[in-house]
C-alpha cells in the first residue's frame, strides 16, 4: 500500500485548500488510477488512503460544490461516502449533472419538450418523427420520467 500511496501522490497537486488530480481521467472527468493491476477512482483510493471504508453498495462523493467545485479534487475532506441517490441529487442541485440539453447524447431543447408537453394530445409516433426521436421518448416526456424539471 505504502508504493501505491507514494505513486497516488505523484498525480496530485495540493493547493491551500484542493487536492487537483493531474493524471488520466474519465469521460466524467474523475480521476482514474491503477491499484493491484485494477482501475480505481482516485477519488475512492484517497478516501481508502485516508482510512475510511467504503461499503460495495455506497459510493464516493464529492461535497457540494460550495467546498471546493472540483471534480478532479480527491482531498479526502471534501469527499463522503454516500448513497448514488445522494449523489445523484448533489449532481443535480450544483447544476454537474448532464441532463437537458447539457447531455450530449440529448436531441432536443427546453422549447421542444415544452412544445411536446403542449400537443400531448396529438399522436405520439407522428410527433416523434416530426421531433427526430423514438414514439417511446415522447410518451416519456409527456408522462414526466424525463425532463421532471421543466415545467
Amino acid at each position: 500500500m505504502e508504493e501505491a500511496r507514494e505513486r497516488f501522490f505523484k498525480y496530485v497537486n495540493k493547493t491551500d485548500t484542493c487536492w487537483l488530480w493531474i493524471a488520466g481521467c474519465n469521460t466524467n472527468g474523475h480521476g482514474q488510477f491503477k491499484y493491484n493491476g485494477k482501475p480505481i477512482l482516485a477519488h475512492r483510493f484517497s478516501l481508502l488512503l485516508a482510512g475510511h471504508t467504503i461499503p460495495e453498495e455506497m459510493c464516493v462523493c464529492h461535497a457540494p460544490h460550495s467546498i471546493c467545485g472540483h471534480r478532479n479534487c480527491v482531498n479526502p475532506q471534501h469527499l463522503r461516502v454516500d448513497t448514488m441517490a445522494a449523489n445523484n441529487r448533489d449532481r443535480i442541485a450544483d447544476g454537474t449533472s448532464p441532463r437537458g440539453t447539457k447531455n450530449p447524447k440529448n436531441k432536443l431543447t427546453e422549447e421542444q419538450v415544452r412544445e411536446i408537453r403542449r400537443r400531448c394530445t396529438e399522436n405520439k409516433k407522428e410527433l416523434a418523427e416530426e421531433f427526430g426521436v423514438c414514439k417511446y421518448t415522447i410518451i416519456k416526456i409527456i408522462h414526466r420520467s424525463t425532463w421532471i424539471w421543466l415545467e
